[in-house]
C-alpha cells in the first residue's frame, strides 16, 4: 500500500504562501506605500517612514507573543484572522487623508504582520518538524523571497497602471481567496500518531525539563550576542528596503525600481539557497558573518556608483543575503538550545530584532531630508552590518538555569 504524504509538507506549503503574501503586503510593499502615498498626498518620506517605524514597533511586541499565542489557540485561529486584519489595514491605506490616519492603517496591519511573519511561521514548522525542521523552515521562508521576487513588481505594476487604490484592492482579493482556504485545510492540529521520518525517535532524546522564560533566555550570553547581532543586520536591512524603491526611483522610474526589487529578492532565493545547501555542513555563526559581508560588499558597490549596472549588481549582492538574515536565527537557536525552547526562543529573537529595526526606516528618513540623498544612509547601513558581522562571531559560554 502506497504511504500518503506526510501532513506537515502541505503545512510547509501553506506556511510558503502565508510568507509569500505576509512579506509581499507587510515588508516589501511597504517601499512601494512609501512613494504611492508620498505622490499622492505630497508627504515627505521622513512622514512616512514615521508611520513604518510605528508598524514595527508595536508590531514587535505582537510577535513576541505569537509563538505563545499559536501553541495555546491553534494556527489555524491565528493565521485566518491574522489575514483578514493585513487586508484590511491594506485597503485603510487608500482611504487615508491626514498623515495621522496613516497610524491607524498601520494598526490594523500589525497582527496580520505578527500572524504572517518569521516567529509565526518557525514555530508552525517547529510542530511539525524535529530532524528535517531546517529544511522544512528553509522551505517555508522562500515565499518570503517570493514575496519580493513575484509579488512586489506585480504590485508596483498595479499601481502604476491601475492606481492605488485599485491595485490595492484587487491585491486584497487575490490574498483572501487563496490564503483562507488553503489555511483553513492545511493548519489543522498534528495528531498524535503523525511524524515525520525519524521524529519519533528523536523525540525520545528531547532534555527533561521546562522551557526557559524570556527572562531566562535573555540572561543566556550566546542568545544575546545572536540577538544584538541580528538586530543591528536586519536595523540596516529593513532601513534599505524600506527606503529602496525611493532610492532607485530618481535614476530609473517606478517601473524599473520594481523589477530591481524583484532582482533583488531573486538574489535573495538564490541565496538562500546556496547557504541550504551547505548550512549542515558548516558553523552556522560563520556563515552569518560571510553573508553581512556580502551584503557590506553591495552597499559599496551602491555607494561607489550612480549606473544602472551598478544599481543592479548593488542591489543583487544586498539582496543574496536579504532572505538567510530571516532564516539563519533559527537555524543557530535550533543547533545552540534544546527543541523545547526552540519556539519562544525564535518569537523573542524575531521581537527584538524588530523592535531594533523598527527605528531604522525612520532614521533613514531623517537622513535622507538632511542630507538631500542616501549616500548617508548608506554608509550608516554599511557600518550596522559591519558591527552586525563581528558581533555574531563571539561565541561566549551560555550559563546553565538554576546553577
Amino acid at each position: 500500500m502506497q504511504r500518503s504524504i506526510y501532513h506537515g509538507w502541505w503545512v510547509v506549503f501553506c506556511t510558503f504562501v502565508i510568507a509569500l503574501y505576509g512579506w509581499g503586503l507587510g515588508f516589501y510593499g511597504l517601499s512601494l506605500y512609501l512613494v504611492a502615498l508620498t505622490e499622492i498626498h505630497g508627504w515627505s518620506p521622513a512622514t512616512i517612514s514615521a508611520g513604518i517605524t510605528f508598524y514595527y514597533i508595536f508590531g514587535a511586541f505582537l510577535v513576541m507573543q505569537v509563538g505563545d499565542t499559536i501553541q495555546k489557540r491553534g494556527a489555524r485561529v491565528v493565521v485566518l484572522a491574522g489575514v483578514g486584519l493585513m487586508g484590511l489595514g491594506v485597503l485603510g491605506l487608500t482611504i487615508v487623508e491626514r498623515p495621522w490616519q496613516l497610524y491607524i492603517a498601520f494598526l490594523v496591519m500589525i497582527p496580520g504582520w505578527a500572524a504572517m511573519g518569521g516567529g509565526a511561521i518557525n514555530t508552525i514548522i517547529a510542530q511539525w518538524f524535529n530532524r528535517r525542521r531546517g529544511l522544512a523552515a528553509s522551505l517555508a521562508l522562500n515565499g518570503a523571497t517570493c514575496g519580493g521576487l513575484l509579488f512586489a513588481p506585480a504590485f508596483a505594476w498595479a499601481i502604476d497602471t491601475l492606481g492605488f487604490t485599485q491595485a490595492c484592492l484587487a491585491a486584497v482579493a487575490v490574498v483572501l481567496a487563496t490564503l483562507w482556504p488553503l489555511a483553513a485545510f492545511a493548519l489543522r492540529p498534528r495528531r498524535p500518531d503523525e511524524h515525520d521520518a525519524g521524529d519519533a525517535h528523536d523525540a525520545s532524546l528531547e532534555p527533561a525539563g521546562t522551557p526557559m522564560s524570556r527572562a531566562q533566555l535573555l540572561r543566556q550570553p550566546r542568545y544575546l550576542t545572536m540577538v544584538g547581532a541580528f538586530s543591528l543586520g536586519l536595523l540596516a536591512q529593513i532601513s534599505f528596503i524600506a527606503h529602496q524603491a525611493a532610492f532607485l526611483v530618481p535614476t530609473l522610474g517606478l517601473k524599473e525600481a520594481g523589477l530591481v526589487v524583484s532582482v533583488t529578492a531573486l538574489a535573495a532565493l538564490v541565496g538562500r539557497i546556496s547557504v541550504g545547501l551547505v548550512i549542515d555542513h558548516i558553523d552556522r555563526r560563520g556563515a552569518t558573518s560571510a553573508n553581512l559581508a556580502v551584503q557590506i560588499a553591495g552597499m559599496i558597490v551602491l555607494l561607489q556608483t550612480s549606473s544602472v549596472f551598478g544599481l543592479y549588481l548593488g542591489c543583487i549582492l544586498f539582496g543574496f543575503g536579504v532572505g538567510n538574515l530571516i532564516t539563519l536565527p533559527g537555524l543557530i537557536v535550533q543547533q545552540e538550545f534544546p527543541r523545547r525552547d526552540f519556539a519562544r526562543a525564535v518569537s523573542l529573537n524575531v521581537a527584538i530584532t524588530q523592535l531594533v529595526a523598527a527605528t531604522g526606516p525612520s532614521i533613514l528618513g531623517v537622513l535622507h531630508d538632511l542630507s538631500g540623498d542616501y549616500r548617508t544612509s548608506l554608509i550608516a547601513c554599511l557600518v550596522l552590518q559591519a558591527a552586525a558581522a563581528v558581533l555574531i562571531l563571539v561565541r561566549p559560554r551560555s550559563r546553565v538555569i538554576g546553577a
